[in-house]
């Protein structure tokens, strides 16, 4: 994991950091809101300590659960007229059988939970990234979607809200958690 201070040998007086600066300082980019989403939920998480680990099709594991993060946002960058449709990404995927490196020819949801984040300012004069209180997140079993949007690849704002209520930052490591130990005492019910 770097730090920031190190040095990017053959670039004088440049760090790992300026790169970091140079990359990431425009978060409204759909690119980059996607990485500051991501940490946002880490973060809630506890598993900012190590170094973020590509997954795939899944962003990290939490309590041996597979969790898919997804960030949308009204507002972008770039001048818009009005605020942009929030849309999500839910399109089962073809994953790789980790054991043989072969592609597994069906497609999948292949997190167990999705989390939404949702950047909701819609006046470009008001939006401001770092505020907490201008997200909103959703927890969602992937089960859910598939009984809800089995063959759907996008889902919209407002059939998430009738899915999930959305959550603050703060709150979602203990629903998260509460819906793991819910799952579990299914599985031991059975």
């Amino acid at each position: 994991m770097f730090f920031g201070h190190e040095e990017i040998k053959g670039l004088a007086d440049s760090k790992i950091k300026d790169f970091w600066q140079w990359t990431y300082s425009d978060i409204l980019i759909n690119k980059n809101r996607d990485d500051f989403g991501l940490y946002l939920v880490a973060n809630a998480l506890e598993l900012t300590k190590f170094p973020r680990i590509d997954w795939g099709n899944i962003e990290f594991r939490y309590r041996r659960k597979k969790i898919a993060v997804k960030t949308s946002g009204y507002i972008q960058s770039w001048r818009q007229k009005r605020p942009k449709r929030v849309l999500y990404d839910i399109a089962p995927k073809k994953g790789v059988n980790k054991k043989t490196d072969d592609s597994i020819t069906f497609r999948n949801r292949e997190a167990e939970i999705y989390i939404f984040c949702l950047l909701d300012q819609k006046d470009v004069t008001k939006i401001d990234v770092l505020d907490l209180n201008q997200w909103k997140f959703y927890i969602v079993r992937t089960r859910e979607l598939d009984e809800h949007f089995q063959d759907k690849k996008k889902i919209g704002i407002r059939p998430l809200n009738k899915l999930a209520s959305p959550v603050h930052h703060s709150r979602i490591k203990a629903i998260l958690d509460d819906l793991i130990e819910l799952d579990l005492g299914e599985k031991m019910v059975l």
